[in-house]
């Protein structure tokens, strides 16, 4: 009978997997062919549905659905009435997905870890203590670390609305579920301090660059001052860091060695001898593919346009343009259709406008249309 209801009424019925898929199931969660266990993964498949979480949303992802079936429905409840709180202030109908995701697994396992089993017959010698009070003591220990952790949690989204001045917490949260877990005193307060300190951010900008980027606040700051370093040592004025930060406060959380290093090793390949200067009028440029970015970028305009090299040391800004939408279908139109010799003009007059200017501008079109 608790084979039946697990695989043909929880699992084929309920979440509507295919028979494989329901076996690979049992098979990585063996809790499921346990009474309580099959209940249990009832009452977590019917929260999640009272969330917005589709049977087949919840499905989807075989590979946590294990996991997810054999948490406990009180803990999980527990958290939701968390997140829809006072503290964190979620909205309801965001809870459920948010629950599903793969990033929100290390939330899920602080606060509603998998039970723990275990078999005996709880009789113990003298001075032995049984495997039932083994059991229970570590439970205990488990709930004590589960109430520190919503203390700590409660205290991260207060400190975040009130001291720091976002007003949807839960916004953030939904983005980067680690930052409920990150330590006022350890993380949030020097990594202010590090904004408004050292790259000379004002503190009301402090909010609208954790709202855009929140995964600064789970970035290791020692990472981030080595960023910030590097850039300096480049060539970045240090008075321009505040705004190229507030602008694109993902450059923080760039690898030096992996992603900016190869972009200035091109960059200096292509011409470019005031890398502080090109990156200053174009920061994002530190995060972009040199092989499927940068690189087919510059050899098209290297058969179009005859000084390259001057062109993107004036224009840096030619590298943010997509090259299939824009570039090349600009210039495929001057050259094609309008028959404009292109290898002399200046790459920003090609590509500033907005396609209207630039059919009425650059191509010349009568009702300055056409080409849009």
């Amino acid at each position: 009978d608790v084979l039946d209801r697990a695989y043909t009424e929880i699992l084929c019925g309920s979440l509507k997997l295919r028979k494989y898929d329901a076996r690979k199931v049992l098979r990585t969660c063996p809790n499921l062919l346990t009474t309580r266990g099959s209940s249990s993964a009832e009452e977590v498949i019917h929260i999640l549905s009272s969330l917005h979480v589709s049977p087949a949303s919840l499905s989807r992802d075989k590979a946590s659905l294990p996991i997810l079936l054999s948490r406990s429905p009180a803990a999980l409840f527990r958290l939701i009435a968390f997140l829809s709180g006072d503290g964190v202030r979620m909205p309801v109908d965001r809870i459920g997905p948010f629950l599903r995701r793969s990033e929100c697994a290390t939330l899920l396992d602080r606060v509603a870890p998998i039970p723990r089993g275990g078999s005996g017959d709880g009789e113990e010698e003298e001075g032995v203590p049984s495997m039932e009070s083994l059991l229970n003591s570590a439970q205990e220990g488990v709930e004590a670390e589960i109430g520190r952790t919503y203390k700590q949690m409660y205290r991260t989204a207060i400190f975040l609305r009130e001291e720091v001045g976002i007003d949807d917490v839960g916004k953030v949260i939904r983005t980067t579920p680690d930052i409920l877990m990150t330590d006022v005193e350890q993380r949030i307060i020097p990594f202010f301090d590090f904004l408004c300190d050292d790259l000379g951010i004002d503190e009301e900008d402090v909010p609208k660059i954790i709202e855009s980027y929140p995964a600064l606040l789970v970035t290791e700051l020692e990472e981030m001052k080595e960023v910030w370093e590097y850039l300096l040592g480049l060539g970045v004025c240090v008075e321009s860091c505040a705004s190229i930060f507030r602008a694109f406060p993902s450059l923080l959380a760039l690898d030096i060695e992996g992603d900016m290093m190869p972009v200035v090793e091109f960059l200096r390949s292509i011409g470019v001898t005031n890398i502080g200067r090109f990156i200053t009028r174009l920061p994002p440029v530190l995060g972009y593919s040199v092989e499927n970015e940068l690189r087919p970028k510059w050899e098209f305009l290297k058969n179009v346009c005859q000084y390259a090299s001057f062109e993107v040391r004036r224009f840096p800004a030619y590298f943010s343009y997509p090259l299939d939408r824009v570039i090349m279908n600009r210039y495929e139109y001057l050259r094609e259709i309008k028959g404009i010799p292109v290898r002399l003009l200046p790459v920003d007059d090609i590509l500033r406008f907005g396609d209207a200017d630039f059919s009425k501008s650059v191509a010349k079109d009568l009702n300055g249309a056409a080409y849009s």
